[in-house]
């Protein structure tokens, strides 16, 4: 079995990695806040008309075009931009092709002409959308604050790449925490947007904590979520984790686990009536992280009649942060019958925090069976800490709330 990212296991709760997503054909990171450093390498002189041949020429492939814009743009050349400019005006050139190079603007040294003629595509209208959202996307990372407005007015544009790369080129210049939590949002909350860019707004939602983010996230929390099965070979493994991290109310899921807010309960509870697989377990995992008491019947019937392990191991982390009483019987028969044994550990390590000391005989029955070395230490120190418990003064008289069966 391959571990999920957010599943427990028996070693506890993993960490989820940031999610990132793309647009064209270089990553763009929603949360990169501050300006791209300037390369510090030692720029050799470069033959400017050699290559201004080469990035003209519509015999060479893309990518060796590419590559000499790319290079074109590295050089303090006067000259060297100009032919970089006229492939991107050029309308008869693939507009992707067109868009890629523009792209390699986004490092240009002679960084207050690039910014001027960014900034003419992207205001031109007559230009190819792809070339347009180029635009914006190197101009964010070019630090052009000057064009703060204009990228402002285009996250708002009808063309969903257009409006997706100005709103990152705005998170990309900065702006006031608010001003970022709204640009999060706005991607989110557009449904016209690739999973993966608004799986990384809802990322980014949680762990800035702030409460603006409840709303939005419940609400896309309640989208189609696609149903992943669990990998059963490496190739799978890494198909699925593709999957899982475009799907956005799975990304919301742990993003209202992140936020830390007991008022995001109510809608993760809800979502539980209806998901299933890794959608699931994200919720238990968020539930678990709020410890919201609200799902402790939910909890309960989980960890005991739940198919998937990973549902059943967060089920278990939940009933363990909650220290209910009423739920005794459940851990109980989780460390005799589950057969899962990251749900044993959780449930042992429950039964000792809640100084369960009926369970002494169960654990003593159940560690010579038990053939992970994880699960059998949190056994005896299980055992050890409950058989102190019960040999206390006026334990065996102690009217313990253990007593529930």
């Amino acid at each position: 079995m391959y571990r999920q990212p957010g599943d427990p296991g028996v070693f506890g709760v993993a960490v989820f990695l940031p999610v990132f997503f793309v647009v064209f054909i270089h990553p763009v990171v929603l949360s990169s806040g501050s300006a791209r450093a300037e390369e510090t390498a030692i720029r050799k002189p470069i033959d400017v008309e050699r290559l201004s041949a080469t990035v003209r020429d519509r015999g060479q492939s893309d990518r060796a075009r590419i590559n000499v814009a790319g290079i074109l743009v590295k050089s303090g050349d006067p000259k060297a931009l100009e032919p970089v400019f006229e492939v991107i005006r050029t309308a008869a050139e693939n507009p992707m092709l067109r868009a890629a190079i523009v792209r390699t603007l986004d490092r240009a040294v002679q960084k207050a002409r690039a910014t001027r003629f960014l900034a003419e595509l992207l205001n031109d209208g007559q230009q190819a959308d792809e070339v347009r959202a180029a635009a914006a996307a190197s101009l964010g990372a070019l630090g052009a604050v000057e064009d703060r407005p204009a990228l402002m007015r285009y996250c708002s544009d009808p063309t969903p790449t257009l409006r997706l790369s100005a709103c990152t080129a705005l998170l990309e210049l900065g702006g006031t925490e608010m001003e970022r939590t709204e640009l999060f949002i706005k991607i989110l909350t557009d449904d016209a947007q690739p999973g993966h860019a608004r799986a990384d707004a809802a990322y980014q939602l949680g762990r800035r904590k702030d409460p603006a983010g409840l709303a939005p996230l419940s609400t896309v929390l309640a989208e189609e979520s696609a149903e992943i099965p669990e990998p059963k070979n490496p190739g799978e493994y890494f198909a699925s984790r593709a999957a899982a991290k475009a799907d956005v109310p799975m990304a919301a899921a742990r993003a209202l686990g992140q936020l830390g807010d007991a008022r995001a309960a109510p809608s993760l509870l809800a979502r539980t009536k209806t998901a299933v697989g890794e959608l699931r377990m994200e919720l238990f995992k968020a539930l678990a992280l709020l410890k919201a008491r609200e799902a402790l019947p939910a909890a309960r019937a989980a960890i005991i009649d739940d198919d998937d392990q990973r549902v059943r191991r967060w089920a278990a982390v939940l009933l363990k942060e909650l220290k209910n009483p009423e739920s005794l019987p459940e851990l109980r028969r989780a460390v005799e019958q589950d057969r899962d044994p990251g749900v044993r550990l959780q449930a042992v390590q429950a039964l000792e925090a809640m100084q369960d000391r009926e369970a002494v005989t169960l654990i003593q029955e159940a560690l010579p069976k038990e053939e992970l070395k994880e699960v059998r230490a949190a056994m005896e120190q299980a055992l050890t800490s409950l058989s102190a418990a019960v040999a206390e003064p006026g334990a065996a008289a102690d009217g313990s709330a253990s007593k529930t069966n």
